[in-house]
């Protein structure tokens, strides 16, 4: 049994997107005859806009909204995990005997986040450019065990025991890093909110395997409510969310991200501490038979 922490994260507004009109600044004047004037047909480019083309511009800016909501989902978490440390280490320098060993330690978390933050940042930036993500060789385990690490504080605070089952010798996927580290870190940040108000309990398991020869899968489970039927079938739909000040797009984004990966992300309750589980599979390397490589 794994114990690590910190602190749940704060409610997040939900801004509306404004989108700016386009404003005509000549206006038909009246005739002298007093006679009111012809209605005039607006153009854009001495043209019509077509249906389509105004359709497709409205659902580009739908697509940056999310792509900009992402960016502050993700974020969040590093972030509160660099004031967490960073507080921690002040008090802990106030101490008339300082632990300087710990202090150091806390010093290297705050960097580590601060790099996690910026290469979200650039991950999802990059997305939101159209540019292909940095694929290369990984180990899903890996992913899993620096997922947990950027979640420790997260955990601790909340009296959270994480254990892991992990299958050894699994071949490599081919991914982004930075995204499939995304897609863990929301679904436990979502399975210790669900704990929240559990007076007992408040467990994690983490199981990785294989699903077939050269397919692998990770399975996310928690000691929760679990997740209500009728909201089954609409869990990772755009805005969808039962948390009360809930943005609704990190399981959307999350299935996004999978997807681009080749992979699959289903939700069920089918789970061996009573709660929700979540399962992802993702296509092996080819010919890799068992890779412990880690990226």
């Amino acid at each position: 049994m794994l114990a690590l922490v910190s602190s749940e994260l704060a409610g997040r507004d939900r801004r509306p997107l404004n989108i700016a009109l386009d404003r005509y600044a000549h206006r038909p004047q009246a005739s002298r005859s007093g006679k009111c004037p012809q209605p005039t047909a607006f153009r854009g480019q001495d043209r019509e806009e077509p249906a389509e083309d105004a359709f497709e511009g409205l659902r580009q800016r739908q697509l940056l909204y999310e792509r900009s909501l992402s960016i502050a989902h993700e974020v969040n978490q590093p972030l509160s995990a660099i004031v967490t440390n960073a507080e921690t280490c002040l008090r802990r320098l106030d101490q008339a005997a300082p632990d300087l060993d710990l202090i150091r330690e806390l010093a290297r978390r705050v960097i580590a986040d601060a790099r996690r933050a910026s290469e979200i940042v650039v991950s999802v930036s990059d997305m939101a450019k159209g540019k292909a993500p940095r694929y290369l060789p990984l180990s899903l385990n890996a992913i899993i065990e620096e997922s947990i690490a950027s979640l420790r504080h997260e955990f601790q605070s909340s009296k959270i025991a994480v254990s892991l089952d992990l299958a050894s010798g699994l071949p490599a996927i081919e991914g982004d890093r930075i995204q499939l580290q995304q897609v863990i870190v929301n679904l436990l940040v979502n399975a210790a909110q669900a704990m929240a108000t559990s007076i007992i309990g408040r467990s994690i398991l983490i199981r990785t395997g294989l699903s077939s020869p050269g397919t692998v899968h990770c399975s996310i489970e928690d000691d929760g409510p679990g997740i209500e039927p009728a909201h089954l079938p609409h869990i990772f739909g755009h805005f969808f969310t039962t948390k009360e000040g809930g943005m609704g797009i990190g399981l959307q984004i999350s299935k996004s991200i999978v997807e681009a990966h080749g992979g699959r992300i289903v939700a069920d309750n089918n789970c061996a501490l009573g709660g929700a589980r979540f399962t992802i599979t993702l296509p092996g390397v080819a010919g890799d038979q068992g890779s412990h490589r880690r990226r």
